[in-house]
């Protein structure tokens, strides 16, 4: 839920850099077997959810053997975690988290927020979900989640702390509670609930997450 490659950025997804047991092939004919495999396993993922993507259905999805399948990845937990970092690549994590950061004010901070749950993370939610369903058996994955999860409070917290820097944050919110506030938002499950089983549009969540958090949490400007 927070790659590597924008350690500081808020709202990004999971931390991968303390777990080294995954490690790119050095051969081009192995780089493409591996991306085929992780291509198979997120199109798995999203058209049957996590219970269904084992690994059988995974290689044959792929056009491997299951033995070439375990050459590269040892578990199913394993190549959860790896898919990861393959679909931050696929989808440029950092240009979604670039405006965040680069925000002229806290208040474009927390739009630009609610824009990445709503572009990216709809996009990487089977994924999550998945990753959270493996932790229980696995413990670096269990490791990697709880980093994630704190890494993305963290970001909130960043957030938040901006928002009582300029003068935005409403009464009576602290930092500590405006940060646990946005944190939840970035929960897979959460959106699973209101964009699969309430049906809720991209573009509607988005405003209606944005009208929620600036209603709970921004101050007028005249009270600055």
């Amino acid at each position: 839920m927070c790659s590597s490659r924008q350690p500081g950025a808020p709202g990004v997804r999971f931390e991968a850099g303390p777990v080294n047991r995954i490690t790119e092939p050095r051969n081009r004919r192995s780089r493409e077997t591996r991306a085929a495999v992780l291509d198979a396993t997120w199109a798995l993922l999203e058209e049957r959810g996590a219970e269904r993507t084992t690994m059988a259905a995974v290689a044959e999805r792929a056009g491997v053997t299951r033995r070439a399948l375990y050459l590269h990845f040892a578990s199913r937990a394993e190549l959860f975690l790896a898919l990861h970092a393959h679909v931050d690549e696929r989808l440029d994590l950092a240009s979604s988290v670039r405006p965040i950061a680069e925000a002229p004010d806290a208040v474009a901070a927390l739009d630009a927020f609610v824009a990445h749950l709503a572009s990216y993370h709809t996009r990487i939610r089977a994924v999550d979900m998945a990753l959270l369903r493996v932790k229980d058996g696995d413990p670096d994955v269990a490791l990697v989640v709880r980093q994630g999860t704190d890494l993305w409070r963290g970001a909130c917290v960043r957030i938040a702390r901006r928002l009582a820097d300029e003068g935005r944050l409403a009464e009576p919110w602290t930092v500590d509670e405006a940060a646990d506030l946005l944190w939840i938002q970035m929960f897979p499950d959460v959106l699973e609930r209101l964009t699969v089983e309430r049906g809720w549009t991209v573009e509607r969540y988005r405003e209606l997450v944005t009208t929620q958090l600036r209603r709970a949490l921004v101050a007028p400007a005249d009270a600055a």
